[in-house]
């Protein structure tokens, strides 16, 4: 029964991020930006689906020798192979190992790359206004709060994240070289 439940969430989840790419625009008076909102240990946080090229559920990871914590190793995911990073480690969640990854999201801007977190807790949308800069305290790759007080999510740069995870391959790379 929970199973089914959890089946039917998936499908929910899944219709309604694919039907943001299907549905056009809507003109209003001030910009939308759709999220997706994700738990990342025991942390919310807000990522745009604009930056996403598809959200999928975990598949198997295959562990490789890596010298960085975040790179959970390779996954297939939609007939191809991607590295499968942790976003908690990414951003520094302490609470890396008490949820599983059970979710991954595609980068738009490196199709390569997928970022696996905890869960997916609905998505949402909001007026361009409703953004506010980071504060002191912002997890890396924060680049706007949404909302206030115990409801606050810090919206997290999917291209920041992707490109830093190139910068950080293409080092080592060169480290490599050198020996």
């Amino acid at each position: 029964m929970i199973e089914t439940d959890v089946a039917l969430k998936f499908e929910d989840l899944k219709k309604s991020f694919d039907r943001t790419f299907q549905e056009p625009l809507v003109e209003r008076g001030q910009e939308l930006v759709h999220l997706l909102i994700v738990r990342v240990g025991a942390g919310k946080f807000a990522l745009k689906v604009a930056d996403l090229a598809g959200l999928v559920r975990a598949q198997t990871v295959v562990p490789i020798p890596a010298t960085g914590s975040a790179l959970l190793g390779l996954a297939g995911l939609k007939g191809r192979m991607v590295a499968a990073y942790s976003l908690a480690a990414l951003i520094g969640c302490p609470e890396v190992s008490i949820a599983p990854a059970r979710w991954m999201v595609l980068c738009r801007c490196q199709k390569d790359i997928a970022l696996a977190f905890s869960a997916v807790t609905g998505t949402m949308m909001v007026a361009g206004a409703q953004l506010s800069p980071v504060s002191p305290g912002a997890p890396p790759h924060a680049t706007d709060a949404v909302g206030s007080g115990s409801s606050q999510l810090w919206l997290l740069n999917v291209v920041s994240i992707a490109e830093s995870i190139v910068e950080q391959s293409a080092a080592a790379q060169a480290s490599e070289q050198r020996r």
